[in-house]
């Protein structure tokens, strides 16, 4: 047989409902002495209303309370005599607690509120309470999406900042197989005919090469200096000619690697500067990490099971 409805469990019936699980804080009574005071007037008169009120709804046959058992119709009327004095002891009880507290409130100690809220009494105010809670859902939701989509541009910017990293790689890799290619070609021919290719030269040739220099941003320069330098004939010493060739050639590498050492500094230069935009976005990682903690733990403490399970499959 199934069991009943009635049979369950508290921690069960406490699991279906948001409840305020009991905690226990032990404070020293220097402390109350010093720092505890009674309740502000407004605040007294607010809680001196709750407390009649909930004394006279225990009253009259307008009560709005119901009683503490009911009997079936047909019992014996020793459970009808048994219940009244039950209700009338409850109503007494009741009735004895209430103007208890209400003589007391005026020197009931409460621990001090903050500063900007010392005089606020929006605890005793349903209207304000739930005005409050939906201002606080609102702005959960809007960090919430705010935290996707910063979640999602982060995700974004990832994949640009790894594209580019690529294309740098590739074109230093470029770079450097082009320079290894043209050092290879110019160590492969002998000095001595370079110098007599440069000799033979006719004006129109070298016309050609001084604009093509012009038009590439090559400096004309070094045609000037290889002829100041050139010697006046073949029939000197092989030892002066290498020492002066081996000069010449790395005067021409050093020139030539001029194009390619700027175009590496502005490939670097670029690759920095992305390092350096893409910098900003640690903290508000750190940032994100932080809100979104604060954003759960204000939602557990505030939200049942449900609402929970809403809220995170709506976000993503």
């Amino acid at each position: 047989m199934a069991p009943s409805k009635s049979s369950a469990t508290p921690d069960e019936t406490r699991s279906r409902f948001a409840a305020l699980e009991p905690r226990i804080k032990n404070v020293p009574q220097a402390t109350i002495r010093k720092k505890w005071k009674p309740l502000p007037t407004s605040s007294q008169d607010k809680v001196r209303q709750i407390l009649l009120n909930v004394e006279a709804k225990r009253r009259g046959c307008n009560a709005r309370i119901p009683p503490l058992s009911k009997t079936r119709a047909g019992q014996a009327s020793k459970a009808n005599t048994k219940n009244a004095l039950k209700e009338e002891e409850y109503d007494k009880i009741v009735e004895e607690i209430a103007d208890k507290l209400i003589s007391r409130l005026p020197r009931m100690p409460f621990p001090p509120a903050p500063t900007s809220s010392s005089q606020d009494d929006t605890p005793f105010d349903l209207s304000n309470t739930l005005h409050r809670i939906s201002s606080l859902q609102s702005t959960l939701n809007m960090n919430t999406s705010s935290s996707h989509l910063l979640r999602r541009q982060i995700k974004r910017e990832r994949r640009l900042l790894k594209r580019d990293t690529a294309e740098l790689d590739a074109l230093e890799t470029g770079l450097r197989s082009a320079k290894d290619l043209r050092r290879k070609k110019e160590r492969g021919l002998h000095p001595v005919v370079r110098k007599l290719a440069d000799s033979e030269m006719d004006s129109s040739q070298l016309g050609r090469v001084e604009r093509i220099n012009s038009i590439t941003g090559i400096s004309t320069n070094s045609s000037e200096d290889t002829d100041s330098r050139r010697p006046n004939g073949l029939a000197e010493t092989l030892g002066k000619e290498e020492e002066e060739e081996e000069e010449e050639e790395e005067e021409e590498d050093e020139r030539k690697d001029e194009t390619l050492n700027s175009m590496h500094k502005q490939l670097r230069n670029h690759l920095t500067s992305m390092q350096n935009n893409t910098a900003p976005i640690h903290p508000v990682l750190a940032a994100m990490d932080e809100t979104k903690a604060m954003l759960d733990s204000f939602a557990m403490k505030k939200f049942d099971h449900e609402t929970l399970s809403k809220i995170y499959n709506d976000s993503g």
